[in-house]
């Protein structure tokens, strides 16, 4: 499952274009826009999908040392000003590495510690892996589909 998660995420999709390859497509600008159907921006997406990955990976105890996260530790953190390249490069190197640390931490974990309650969610921390390995699915989906500007293209017939 971490393994199919991985190549939704930043590799070879089995669904079309991975997130990352998504979000590499899109200029700051063009994620900052709030102009999409649903109100938000893929920037502020990605933002929320950093946040999954480095809080769960946190609360399961992750033994690699995590990234001081840099955003608000909320659902949906505001994305940060100004809304410029340097920054939209910055917050895709975020995603990437808290991809990487919880990933790392998923697969470092044992199988009680997969079993042990998620207190925050009433679950156990393998139910919560296993959403957060749809997460960037849905989210890409999510992207592709509220008219971004950029990701606006006609139907190839």
């Amino acid at each position: 499952m971490l393994g199919m998660a991985d190549k939704e995420f930043d590799g070879e999709s089995f669904n079309g274009p991975s997130l990352m390859a998504t979000l590499d497509s899109l200029t700051a600008e063009q994620a900052a826009s709030e102009a999409t159907f649903e109100g938000y921006s893929a920037w502020e997406i990605a933002i929320h999908c950093a946040w999954y990955k480095h809080f769960i990976a946190r609360s399961l105890g992750a033994k690699v040392e995590l990234f001081p996260y840099p955003y608000a530790e909320k659902n949906f953190a505001p994305i940060p000003a100004p809304p410029d390249d340097v920054a939209w490069k910055t917050t895709r190197a975020v995603l990437r590495r808290a991809h990487h640390e919880a990933m790392q931490t998923f697969r470092d974990a044992s199988s009680e510690e997969l079993d042990a309650m998620f207190s925050e969610w009433g679950v156990p921390f393998r139910e919560a892996i296993a959403w957060l390995c749809t997460h960037d699915v849905f989210h890409n989906a999510q992207i592709r589909t509220m008219g971004v500007p950029g990701l606006r293209q006609p139907k190839e017939h």
